[in-house]
């Protein structure tokens, strides 16, 4: 898998966040910093232009969207059933989404009044096609296993019954908002959506100049019309959003909180943020010993590597991905740093060198691995840092799982989907072989099948203690992304550090 294809992994693996079992259509603000006057208003900008990185070749469907422009233009035409809240679930194109009594037939009920581009009203049979056609790709179907889609079926015009094979009380969080676009007839390329904008010219090369969908709701509007513009420097962008070029510039350096003068920074914190990870594997010593998994996770100054490998700009990691979420245990904190014991332990155990295998992938991996390495040569273990390509450093998953030591990263998403998503045998993204022996998948089956929400809180506190004690996944921060506009940009929704250019459905009282 090269560093196109690994994009193209993580895009289809790692994804917007819903929290709770039944959620209907709700508000939803972001905890982002900035100026006051940037909230919305609710008054429409002329044009909104919007800078992202963006890539030659790809197209306006989910089997070549691999960059933040091109996802950007694709939440511009075509809606979701869910997108991405600051902390919990936020419904667009469907007004509430609820199970039967064990979680195993979830009815979805689309937004009253939804109409395509085109004039044509978004039916059941529209989402149905279109979770067929989410079903049958490659890499995004891989959330649609447990899907029936045979079996799935419109109870009238605008509700929809999906059946599944199991029952998944985390449905919402770890499925349909995984990827939940529809398309009328369910084909992408009619290029017919119930998006606020429709395509007027462009490519993924240079970017898009998008018109205002006319039967799109005027109330959720931020624009009569919108520009992404494709700039793959992020430098770049930032001098673009400072000069007045653009109005909104996506994922910049973390320099640009004292760069920014004219622009404002705009950072929705942990929610849209990366972990960062080095990989202890299970599978192979020193680190299938768990005396030595827990030495390394009490080892290391968390904050000095912060400070050190991001800037400053990162929060300090628990070794269990979902900080910033909702359903993140409250009472959960870093591992205490003790380095006599770790220092101890290293000894008793004969850790004496250890080769730690990197690269540049996203900021802060190669920084933090060599930050880890002048820690623990404090401790007598020495380090050699081996820095890879970053363009071919996935190019061999398999055997990046072989290593003893690694870095790597993710997308911040809700606990209840990541656990799943990392760990246990099924696990479309387990690095360190965690959870794949023993009780973890039958404890993570039970977890997914839980519907009472206090019962699953209890259960999905319990795994995380367990991962942060005995997992291999040492995440030592989250890397918050930052991004810049102008005074009067409003906070839009974000999915994956994809801003979405619209406002959600009101709250229904």
């Amino acid at each position: 898998m090269h560093r196109r294809g690994f994009l193209k992994f993580i895009a289809a693996a790692t994804t917007v966040a819903a929290a709770s079992p039944i959620i209907s259509a709700c508000s939803s603000s972001s905890d982002s910093e900035g100026a006051s006057e940037s909230k919305a208003s609710g008054k429409a900008l002329d044009t909104l232009r919007i800078a992202a990185i963006g890539s030659p070749g790809e197209n306006l469907n989910i089997s070549e969207a691999l960059s933040t422009a091109t996802w950007a233009a694709l939440y511009a035409v075509y809606e979701s059933l869910v997108i991405a809240g600051s902390a919990k679930p936020a419904l667009q194109l469907a007004s509430s989404a609820k199970p039967n009594d064990d979680a195993s037939v979830w009815t979805i009920t689309l937004r009253e009044g939804a109409t395509f581009s085109d004039g044509t009203p978004v039916t059941a049979n529209d989402v149905l096609a279109s979770v067929k056609h989410i079903a049958g790709n490659p890499m995004h179907g891989m959330s649609y296993a447990d899907v029936d889609v045979a079996a799935s079926k419109a109870v009238n015009d605008t509700t929809v019954d999906i059946v599944l094979s199991r029952p998944r009380a985390d449905f919402v969080d770890s499925v349909l908002a995984l990827n939940s676009l529809v398309y009328k007839g369910g084909d992408p390329a009619n290029g017919i959506g119930s998006g606020p904008y429709v395509i007027d010219s462009g490519d993924s090369g240079q970017g898009w100049k998008l018109t205002a969908n006319e039967h799109y709701p005027t109330d959720m509007r931020v624009s009569k019309s919108l520009e992404i513009q494709v700039i793959a420097d992020a430098q770049a962008r930032l001098r673009a959003v400072e000069s007045g070029a653009v109005d909104l510039a996506m994922d910049l350096p973390a320099t640009a909180r004292r760069s920014l003068h004219s622009a404002e920074v705009w950072s929705p914190g942990a929610v849209d943020s990366k972990g960062l990870l080095f990989i202890l594997n299970t599978k192979v010593a020193p680190f299938n010993d768990v005396e030595v998994r827990r030495a390394m996770k009490i080892a290391l100054d968390r904050s000095a590597l912060v400070d050190a490998a991001l800037d400053g700009t990162g929060t300090s990691g628990t070794d269990v991905p979902g900080l910033g979420f909702a359903d993140y245990p409250s009472d959960l904190s870093e591992p205490k740093m003790d380095k006599d014991a770790a220092r101890k332990i290293f000894e008793d155990k004969g850790v004496k060198k250890l080769t730690l295998v990197t690269a540049d992938f996203t900021p802060g991996m190669n920084d933090g691995a060599d930050v880890l390495a002048r820690q623990l040569k404090d401790l007598g273990v020495e380090v050699e840092v081996e820095k890879r390509d970053p363009a071919t450093y996935y190019s061999d998953m398999e055997a990046l799982k072989k290593l003893p030591f690694f870095a790597s990263y993710f997308v911040n998403r809700p606990l209840l989907s990541a656990l799943p998503f990392m760990t246990g045998s099924k696990a479309m993204f387990n690095l360190s072989g965690f959870g794949t022996e023993g009780d973890w998948d039958k404890r993570l089956e039970k977890l997914q099948a839980e519907t009472d929400a206090d019962a699953r809180a209890k259960q999905l506190a319990e795994l995380a203690r367990t991962m942060q004690e005995d997992g291999g996944e040492l995440l030592w921060a989250y890397a918050n992304e930052i991004h810049g506009r102008a005074a009067g940009v409003p906070d839009l929704p974000v999915s994956q550090s994809v801003p979405i250019a619209t406002r959600l459905p009101a709250a229904k009282n």
